[in-house]
Order: structure tokens, then C-alpha cells, then sequence
């Protein structure tokens, strides 16, 4: 009830004040936003990460060794995350924004900020949620699951490229704000489900996640111990369950 509250306040009063707000800006302002905005687009993510996987590939293939083979496995699987968690985002958002129908902000004059044609499969109706905002907030994710320390410096820069998108009148405030969302949430599920499968992650042995390459978790300036993200605190269900049946056997035993 909570979030939907919030979602209604964002739908009723932010939206068209951001709007307005907007339409007053100068001219040489929303041409430099009009620059930042650029930084949000899907395609120079995810064409060097792509290029980074066929290159390692290749090199893999030409350089036989095990050590050689390690070595391109963690570039394989590192390019990879970042690959599957934008454009899987990116993808998720294409299908929710023609499910949804939102007008854009062009249309304001005409059918208001609430307008909705559901599966209208029209460029002025996939508002809602914001691609952009939803590929720089997955960019901001996937490299803060990496560097934990430098998550406020990022998602500092993502949230002023995503709110570039309103201030030049293309979208609304919750349309980025559903976006970043999404960005932030897709890379986490993809990296449970690298975890699952040992590709780059692991189960750390008391709680959440951790990288399985020690150098890189030096490189990147994790703390010693059970180096791990900073954010996963959730046990593995059976390894949990596991640790409370032998904690009984022992009590049993005594």
C-alpha cells in the first residue's frame, strides 16, 4: 500500500510538476542535458562488452594453457555479466514499455500524463519505463557489485543521467524512476543466477555472495576475511538448514 501510495503521488503531483519545470528551462541548459542524456544509451555498453567476449574467445582458442584459459574464463564471465544484465534489462524494459502504453511527455497538452493504450506498439506511447534510465542504473549496479565502495559515486552519476531524460521533456519522473528500478534489480537476479552455476560468483560460506577470483577481489580493494558484496547478508536456505540440523545432532550428542 505503501509503494503504491508513493507510485499515485509520483502519477498525480511529480510528473506534471517536473513537467513544467522542465519547459522553462533555457535553451543552452537542455542542450547540455541533451549531451548527458546520450551517456544513458544501451549501445556503447553493450557493444564493447560483446566485443570483449568474441576477442576473449578467440585469444582462448589460440592460447592453450591452463593458466591462459583461467585467465579468459573470468574476462568470458565477467563481460558476460555485465552483457546479460543490460541488455536483459534493456529487453524486460522494451516489453513493459509497449505492454504498458504510456504517453510521452509531448503528448501532455493533448491526453494528459495519465494516459495509457495498453500494447499500442507506437513510439509516442512506451513512456513508461524510462530505457535509458534502465541501462545506466544496470551499468551502475553491475560495477558496484564489483567496486561495493564506489556505489554512492555511481549511482550518483546514473541518477543525474537518468533525470536528464525529464529535464529535456522525454519522459516523465516516475517513468525514470521505475527505470532505475528495474536497472538496479535485473543484475542482481542475473548474479544469483551466475552464483547458482559458479560462472564468476559463489555462495560465500556464511551469507551472500563473493567473487571467485581472489585477485581481482584484492584488485578491487575487498576486505579481508570472507571477502564478499556489501549488500548480500541472506544465507543459502540449505546451507542454513544444514547448519541448524548439525547444530541438533551435537546437542543431541551431549
Amino acid at each position: 500500500m505503501l509503494a503504491l501510495s508513493l507510485l499515485a503521488i509520483g502519477f498525480l503531483l511529480i510528473d506534471p510538476f517536473m513537467l513544467e519545470r522542465a519547459r522553462t528551462l533555457t535553451s543552452p541548459t537542455r542542450e547540455f542535458f541533451r549531451f548527458v542524456t546520450d551517456l544513458g544509451r544501451s549501445h556503447w555498453m553493450l557493444i564493447p562488452t560483446a566485443a570483449v567476449i568474441v576477442f576473449a574467445v578467440i585469444m582462448r582458442r589460440q592460447h592453450l594453457g591452463f593458466r591462459n584459459a583461467a585467465g579468459y574464463k573470468l574476462i568470458i564471465q565477467t563481460a558476460g555479466f555485465a552483457f546479460v544484465s543490460i541488455a536483459g534489462a534493456g529487453l524486460v524494459s522494451t516489453l513493459f514499455k509497449n505492454i504498458l502504453g504510456r504517453a510521452r511527455p509531448k503528448l501532455y497538452d493533448t491526453v494528459g500524463h495519465f494516459e495509457f493504450q495498453f500494447f499500442a506498439f507506437d513510439s509516442d506511447y512506451v513512456s513508461i519505463p524510462s530505457g535509458h534510465a534502465t541501462a545506466i542504473f544496470a551499468l551502475a549496479t553491475v560495477i558496484a557489485i564489483f567496486w561495493p565502495r564506489g556505489r554512492l559515486l555511481l549511482y550518483t552519476i546514473a541518477a543525474w543521467i537518468a533525470l536528464s531524460r525529464v529535464l529535456i521533456g522525454v519522459h516523465y519522473f516516475t517513468d525514470v524512476v521505475l527505470g532505475a528500478i528495474l536497472g538496479i534489480t535485473f543484475p542482481y537476479l542475473v548474479r544469483d543466477r551466475f552464483a547458482a552455476r559458479r560462472w564468476l560468483f559463489e555462495y560465500a560460506p556464511d551469507g551472500g555472495y563473493r567473487l571467485r577470483a581472489p585477485r581481482m577481489q584484492v584488485w578491487l580493494g575487498w576486505p579481508e576475511g570472507v571477502r564478499r558484496s556489501q549488500d548480500g547478508t541472506a544465507k543459502r536456505p540449505e546451507k542454513a538448514a544444514g547448519r541448524q540440523v548439525s547444530l541438533m545432532a551435537r546437542l543431541g550428542g551431549a
